[in-house]
Parts: C-alpha cells; structure tokens; sequence
C-alpha cells in the first residue's frame, strides 16, 4: 500500500526500495518548527505503509542537516503549551521513528544540533560527512534537551559524557561524535552521497521481518531483564525461522549463493 502527500517543508521519494525523505527549509537551517515535526511524522508514517520501501533515509538541504527547533514562538508560549507542545511533538517524532519496522539513516550533511542532534540520535545508523556538527546546545538558551535525547544519549555515550554535553552545550566535529559513538561513520564530504546510497542499497537488500524484529527487539531490551528479553527473543526466532525470508536465507547459505530477499 501506497499513500501519496503534499509536502511543504520535505522531499519524499522512493528509489529501489528505499524512500529518502530530505528537509527542505535552507532559510531556516531546517529548524524543526511545528509544520516540519508534523510531516516528517507523516512520512514515516508513508513509509511505513508502502510495501515497497524497506529502509529510510533521512537527510537535509544546505548547510545543515537540522539546526534545532524553530525557539522563536517560546516567549509566547503559556506553561501549559509549553508542556503540551514538547510533548506531543516529541511522542510523535519518537514514536515514528523508533517503531518503525524499517531501519532509518541519519544522512547528517552538516550542522546537527538541538533537535537535530535528537533526530540523529533516534534514528538507527548515523554516517555523517566530514563537515557535519554535533550539539546538545539546549542549555545554551536556557532549556533541557527534548525529542527523547535526554534517554538516548546517556545510553549511547555513558552518563557522564552526556551529562558533560548536555550541561556545556559545546558543539563537537563528526570525528568527535563518532569517538564518542553518537555516529556509525564519518565520510569525506565529496564522498557522503554515495556512501549512503552504498549503505541504503546494502540494507534494502537485507530480510525485511528480520530488521524489524531487531529493531525491536533492541529497543524493547532496554526495559527488560535478561530473563524476559531472552523469552520473547526465543519467540521472535521461532516465527523467523518459519519464514520465507529465513528459508531463502539457509538455501542460499547451503548453495554458496547470494540470498534474494523480498
């Protein structure tokens, strides 16, 4: 099934199974206002319908893969909007993105900070360019970080390392980020584009039950003991081994062929 939308503040297309989706608000460094929160839930959500798309792409035009959130309607606000705002806004976009049964990549183009550091950290793979930067930059004006970085970043990088981002605000180079494992891989900028078109086509090409059960089954393991994680990883097994995925896998593995997966 396939849903078709009119964007205002995104590019969403689809290509040999994988659907790029591209934030289009140069003017603004791609700050994640109201209207760009809402469609990139509405394209996850496209995505996640259409039969055809089996890995997302998630990147941004210009200087910035995303400057952070559009602050400027803050002072307007009333503390119940406040509340209410953030939190709808960071249910939706993290929700989208960590029950998607597609992995996501965070194609980071450029400046990544704020929320767009938050994007980044909720998406599955990260490769940035070798010009892209990284910060928690909430407390620079005066806030706390949102869209879940506050439980994604300690348990990426460790407590006090994300404490330390967190409290200073400082912005850190793509080498940085990956040192401290907030990216899979940095790549020379003229070399970005096809390293994430390499690692998208290598994903579409992988069994598509199978990523959506690690995906969450590893999100799911982060709230459980090993006890409990160990017995629903046992059902999740069973089920793929009775699928055609999982047939077609030991059949080319058995015939020393490549797998053609649907």
């Amino acid at each position: 099934m396939c849903i078709k939308m009119d964007y205002q503040s995104i590019k969403y297309e689809v290509n040999n199974r994988v659907a790029k989706i591209t934030m289009c608000v140069p003017e603004k460094m791609n700050a994640l206002d109201a209207r760009l929160a809402d469609e990139l839930a509405m394209a996850i959500e496209e995505a996640r319908i259409d039969d055809d798309v089996k890995v997302v792409v998630l990147t941004g035009v210009g200087k910035a893969f995303c400057a952070g959130g559009d602050v400027s309607i803050f002072p307007t606000l009333t503390l119940e909007q406040g509340i209410q705002g953030v939190r709808d806004k960071s249910r939706s976009l993290v929700g989208a993105f960590t029950k998607l049964p597609k992995p996501i990549i965070a194609a980071v183009n450029g400046f990544a900070v704020g929320a767009g550091m938050s994007l980044a950290l909720i998406s599955d793979i990260v490769i940035a360019s070798d010009k892209a930067i990284f910060g928690a930059a909430f407390v620079n004006i005066g806030l706390v970080p949102d869209l879940g970085q506050l439980y994604f970043l300690p348990r990426l990088i460790g407590l006090q390392k994300a404490k330390e981002l967190a409290f200073t605000g400082k912005n850190i180079d793509a080498q940085e980020a990956h040192r401290l494992g907030i990216v899979n891989t940095v790549v020379e900028n003229d070399k970005f584009e096809e390293a994430v078109a390499k690692t998208s086509k290598m994903l579409a090409g992988q069994p598509g039950m199978a990523m959506a059960a690690i995906k969450a089954l590893m999100h799911q393991g982060l709230e459980m003991g090993v006890d409990e994680l160990i017995e629903v990883e046992g059902i999740t097994q069973g089920v793929c081994i009775q699928s055609e995925d999982s047939k077609e896998g030991i059949s080319a593995f058995m015939n020393k062929r490549k797998p053609n997966f649907k």
